[in-house]
């Protein structure tokens, strides 16, 4: 009995089409053999896998919303056009706020397209200055009804096919929305602050991915890690369970850069607090070196 498998062979099809029904018969046992206008068509160039960064903090006022976007910022820095961040609070996100950014279109008007693919999913975009790129959350917090975790799910792996690095801003909590990008991160960012309600609710989260049985790698994060406040670092890290990967010390200088609409490490990169971000974003791009700047090779 021949086991020689059938073949499937497309004729006038533009390349793209090809390419597609290539990719949906990919996993089955049909051989395929493509050819357009009689000519054979190269294999499709392989997909690019860029690095899903969500930022996670069951608490609300930890500082998560900074810690994303002085880490998307410095990544960008270093990675022009390379980087996008994704506001994923889509009811009252303030991801483009604290980056002065205007935008004409944002998550939510993207979630009405009648097809989400690649190239829709770039127009819906907003540059900044500095080379990154934002999906910003709906204009109005009514219109975030229509943010589905199927849409979630489907926007991070586009932008993972074209972008080095996708840095996920998430709400307090961990609705449905996040559990998506969770489970299409490659890596987890846990912000805390140093206090006792934000650590425990942070071990909260840590149980509940546990139980789920994610097991994407995770990065503790400890903001304002210098406050007087009875704890140390060595309590938090032991109360959430995970090693503190790095800590942000307190300063006046962050709420006064997203008051002026521009991420710390670039307002005041000699700072001691952007001085830490770019230790943050060294842990995810080794190319980065102590000053902030790019290492030589």
């Amino acid at each position: 009995m021949s086991t020689e498998r059938p073949t499937v062979i497309l004729k006038d099809l533009p390349a793209d089409l090809a390419h597609r029904v290539v990719d949906a018969l990919g996993d089955t046992d049909v051989a395929v053999q493509t050819a357009v206008n009689g000519q054979q068509l190269p294999p499709p160039p392989p997909v690019q896998e860029g690095r899903v960064i969500v930022v996670i903090s069951p608490k609300g006022g930890s500082g998560k919303t900074a810690v994303a976007t002085n880490l998307a910022a410095m990544l960008s820095k270093q990675h022009p056009g390379q980087v996008v961040a994704v506001d994923l609070d889509v009811q009252f996100g303030d991801l483009c706020t604290s980056l002065s950014l205007h935008p004409e279109r944002n998550l939510s008007q993207l979630a009405h397209a009648p097809v989400i693919d690649s190239t829709t999913v770039k127009v819906f975009l907003t540059p900044s200055e500095t080379g990154l790129f934002v999906l910003c959350a709906a204009s109005r917090p009514e219109d975030a009804d229509v943010i589905t975790e199927r849409h979630v799910s489907t926007v991070l792996q586009l932008l993972a096919r074209d972008f080095a690095y996708v840095v996920v801003d998430t709400p307090a909590g961990l609705d449905e929305r996040t559990l998506s990008a969770v489970e299409n991160a490659t890596e987890l960012l846990l912000v805390s602050s140093l206090d006792v309600t934000s650590i425990r609710s942070l071990r909260k989260a840590v149980d509940t991915l546990q139980q789920m049985g994610i097991a994407t790698p995770r990065t503790f994060v400890l903001n304002r890690a210098d406050a007087k406040v009875g704890l140390t670092v060595d309590d938090a890290a032991k109360a959430v369970g995970l090693p503190v990967a790095c800590t942000i010390p307190s300063s006046r200088d962050v709420p006064l850069a997203m008051n002026l609409g521009q991420p710390v490490v670039q307002l005041e990169p000699k700072s001691g607090v952007a001085k830490q971000f770019g230790q943050l974003a060294r842990l995810f791009d080794s190319t980065i070196g102590v000053d902030g700047k790019r290492r030589r090779r």
